[in-house]
């Protein structure tokens, strides 16, 4: 399957289903790859982490790090949701997961010179987390937001949510939704916020338990509303204290390998309060395992309203 395009491809009943609606595969904590055992602490980690850091940084970034590939590569590998975490740290702004990544520019540089190449691509971009931030800052990061992605974005002043399909973003010529969750409520907030799009989070340790969790809170999801399904393990202190020396990668793989039927049975489409809700962002660490053959199990799925 070709996944660069994948979007593109899509036979046109398709493009015009709201992209609430479609199966999209994301990538949890997209960020992180440029974490290694030099990554300075982030303010999101835990106690443990910030006490000892400095002696076990190395073990650290391989529970720290949830994908490996580039934001380019995750594109090309057909992810088009996009979890990101945001600290403020030494003046500057920067992805963080336990230890800090990357500043926040260069990436949304590289998705943006995607799209212009791609323009019947679309993405989702979540600012899931924010740490260490005030107000005035919260106004500064939304200021630089703005001016870099500038007419690219669909915002709720442009209109509903459920109205954006693919060849709406093609006749408009904006290729961008963002969330901002937990937006201070100082100021109005200009993207879309946490109430437009669920995300219901596991915190299991258990792949069993997960794909009950996920099974159990699809029923939460609302018509209108985007949804995320969150096929991730998130490791405690006692789960990573009996695996000191895997990492979070060597979990991604029996996540996959074990989800991967319960995957492979759902469908996307538009749904109504009397029926099942359906799936439509799948979320996954380390996407890029198998090359990439989540993504392909997930964008296969939005095939099943063609027939």
């Amino acid at each position: 399957m070709e996944t660069e395009n994948w979007m593109t491809n899509l036979p046109q009943c398709l493009q015009n289903i709201p992209i609430i609606n479609l199966a999209i595969p994301g990538s949890h904590n997209t960020m992180t790859y440029d974490i290694d055992r030099h990554s300075d602490i982030g303010p999101d980690a835990e106690k443990l982490v910030r006490r000892f850091g400095k002696w076990i940084r190395i073990f650290v970034s391989y529970w720290a790090r949830a994908q490996k590939r580039d934001i380019t590569t995750q594109l090309k590998l057909g992810v088009r949701y996009f979890d990101l975490r945001v600290a403020f740290y030494n003046d500057k702004y920067y992805y963080t997961h336990g230890l800090l990544a990357m500043e926040w520019k260069n990436p949304l540089i590289e998705l943006i010179k995607y799209l212009e190449s791609h323009p019947l691509e679309v993405v989702i971009l979540d600012f899931q987390h924010f740490y260490d931030m005030t107000t005035l800052q919260h106004i500064e990061f939304q200021s630089n937001l703005l001016d870099l992605f500038e007419k690219r974005l669909y915002l709720p002043k442009d209109g509903l949510l459920q109205d954006f399909t693919i060849q709406k973003s093609k006749d408009i010529n904006k290729q961008i939704l963002l969330i901002y969750r937990k937006c201070p409520k100082e100021f109005s907030n200009p993207f879309w916020s946490e109430t437009n799009w669920a995300t219901p989070w596991p915190d299991v340790t258990s792949t069993k338990k997960l794909e009950k969790y996920l099974e159990f809170n699809l029923y939460s999801r609302r018509p209108g509303q985007g949804f995320v399904s969150q096929c991730i393990i998130t490791p405690s202190g006692r789960y990573i204290a009996f695996r000191f020396c895997s990492s979070l990668r060597s979990t991604a793989k029996r996540v996959k390998n074990r989800l991967r039927p319960w995957i492979e049975a759902q469908t996307p489409g538009i749904f109504n309060e009397n029926t099942r809700p359906k799936i439509n962002v799948i979320l996954f660490d380390h996407i890029d395992l198998s090359k990439g053959e989540v993504a392909k199990w997930v964008i296969q799925l939005n095939h099943k309203l063609d027939s």
